[in-house]
């Protein structure tokens, strides 16, 4: 039977500081407009740190499962995976660090991720599929 590997994010500074300030900022605000528009903004700020514990990747047997979310996941089968490069591309994606992976699959999708454990990560796939090519 396989076991799941689960890949947690990296997480950038600059995530932690924008997150900061989408809390602290509420403080300010408060005393200048009203409380419910702080809480409206502390409630953003809390919803926005909750998905940094949920962003993962997680290859389990053939397929590899990109949780993004409360709801979301996206699915790939590893078989369809075609390439793997760096990247630095900031397009929005399920990445909180600006060190992330392209990952190639199917004829022409893309997704960026950012795994704390890149090389562990890399090695997970190609296991999974020898035919995966890489660039460092």
């Amino acid at each position: 039977m396989n076991k799941s590997k689960i890949f947690k994010t990296q997480v950038d500074w600059w995530y932690w500081a924008i997150l900061l300030v989408c809390y602290f900022f509420p403080l300010y605000l408060g005393h200048i407009l009203s409380w419910w528009v702080s809480f409206v903004l502390w409630a953003v700020a809390l919803y926005i740190f909750s998905l940094t514990a949920l962003v993962r990747y997680v290859i389990d047997g053939d397929t590899l499962c990109v949780f993004t979310g409360f709801f979301t996941k996206t699915i790939i089968p590893i078989s369809s995976i075609t390439s793997i490069r760096p990247s630095r591309n900031p397009i929005s994606s399920p990445a909180l660090s600006l060190r992330r992976l392209s990952i190639r699959y199917n004829k022409y999708d893309e997704i960026l991720v950012s795994p704390k454990d890149r090389e562990a990560f890399v090695a997970a796939l190609k296991a999974a599929n020898p035919q995966i090519l890489t660039e460092n």
